[in-house]
């Protein structure tokens, strides 16, 4: 998975027959494509900066933390030397709660800062539901923590590109909801409008994760250059960053332009 090719996606669901569906009891498709494109708009600016940003740096550095702490000799004990604050079995509870404190920030965009506690968690909970499912099919029980398994770049893309989509799909749904406030006429589309968002979540989650396979030429064979015997210098994050953005920016850019 980790070495999967992927240029750019095929348009399988446009993101403008997306946005029509939630703004679809107005037939106004001026008002769809306004809040379509303002919406691409909004979160392709965004991404000017995030490779910089304190709170995604801190994230990746937690997730290839998290995957290189499994060819330490005692994981839970590296973990707790690098900032983390994890249990001895280290339950989900207990990485959940890292998270809170490892992505603590007093400078940082506080809206960003959400978003990216609130994905690195569900990326976690994702990443060890699939894998428990697996162990249990394998073996019918499996005492080891599926986090012992995590030393490879495999573990490390699946982990990154869960963790992408799921801040993706989060700022699609802030933007949206933020642009239509300033576009739509009156109240009662607003109301409406915020229904079919709601409405619309697998819609939009599907579409976030099919943007985020475009990274995955590259997650994987970054973890192991950059992470086989060390965790990497937050400048080496940056660009990390700064490649699957730019990537996923350049996606955005295409389904603006109706490419």
């Amino acid at each position: 998975m980790g070495h999967e090719r992927i240029g750019f996606l095929p348009k399988t669901k446009q993101w403008q027959s997306i946005v029509h569906e939630l703004v679809k009891y107005s037939g106004d498709s001026e008002v769809i494509s306004k809040i379509a494109e303002n919406t691409l708009y909004c979160i392709r600016s965004s991404y000017n900066s995030i490779a910089y940003d304190e709170s995604m740096i801190s994230a990746i550095r937690f997730l290839t933390t998290l995957c290189f702490s499994a060819s330490s000799d005692s994981q839970g004990e590296y973990l707790n030397q690098q900032g983390f604050c994890t249990d001895s079995e280290l339950s989900l509870f207990s990485l959940m709660k890292s998270v809170e404190q490892y992505l603590a920030t007093s400078t940082a965009s506080l809206e960003i800062n959400k978003m990216a506690k609130d994905a690195l968690m569900q990326a976690l909970v994702t990443y060890k539901q699939s894998h428990e499912t697996v162990q249990l099919k394998l073996a019918g029980f499996e005492s080891d923590s599926v986090w012992s398994k995590t030393a490879t770049g495999a573990a490390f893309c699946e982990l990154t590109r869960s963790f992408v989509a799921s801040f993706t799909d989060r700022q699609l749904r802030y933007y949206l909801e933020r642009v239509a406030a300033g576009t739509l006429s009156n109240y009662s589309q607003l109301v409406s409008f915020t229904k079919e968002l709601t409405a619309q979540t697998n819609a939009i989650t599907s579409h976030t994760s099919e943007v985020s396979k475009i990274m995955q030429s590259f997650a994987a064979g970054w973890y192991n250059k950059y992470s086989a015997r060390t965790t990497p210098p937050d400048s080496d994050i940056s660009r990390f960053l700064s490649m699957a953005f730019g990537k996923i920016k350049e996606e955005f850019r295409r389904e603006a332009a109706g490419l």
